[in-house]
């Protein structure tokens, strides 16, 4: 004789999907949205906390929402030879990654933001915060720490 469950209906339940990205792990989105500025290089930049000291351009990217978050990827471009590390954070219903690059990349990058195959990734810590004309490039090439970096043949 076998024996069966009281409720056989509550022994294979699984738990319910939450549909919200994995920011520690990076989301990628396509750009929407593009907004820049060409700026003069010699006053410090700053707009909704995001500043860029010596700032030559600016671009504010919108990409798709991500679960309940808007996705934005603000890129500022600078002659100051400070380092600034990229960071991303959450705020409010907002997820917002950042980027600071030399004066000289501009032009490229606003080349690279106007493509119809536009994206961006953001998220964990903001170090590998990118751009791409394909999605496929952004999606492979997150190198964990810890690997050899270097081309594959």
């Amino acid at each position: 004789m076998t024996t069966s469950t009281p409720h056989p209906w509550g022994t294979n339940l699984q738990k319910a999907q939450t549909f919200q990205p994995d920011w520690d792990s990076y989301v990628v989105t396509k750009v929407k949205h593009v907004r820049a500025a060409l700026l003069s290089g010699i006053d410090t930049f700053s707009a909704e906390g995001f500043t860029v000291p010596m700032a030559t351009g600016f671009i504010e990217l919108t990409g798709m929402r991500a679960g309940s978050f808007r996705t934005f990827l603000k890129i500022g471009f600078s002659e100051s030879n400070r380092v600034m590390l990229p960071t991303f954070q959450l705020v409010d219903n907002a997820a917002v990654g950042t980027l600071i690059l030399p004066s000289p990349c501009f032009g490229s990058a606003l080349q690279f933001v106007n493509s119809p195959m536009a994206h961006f990734r953001i998220g964990g810590d903001g170090r590998r915060n990118a751009l791409a004309t394909d999605v496929t490039l952004l999606n492979s090439a997150l190198i964990e720490a810890g690997e050899p970096e270097g081309m594959e043949i």
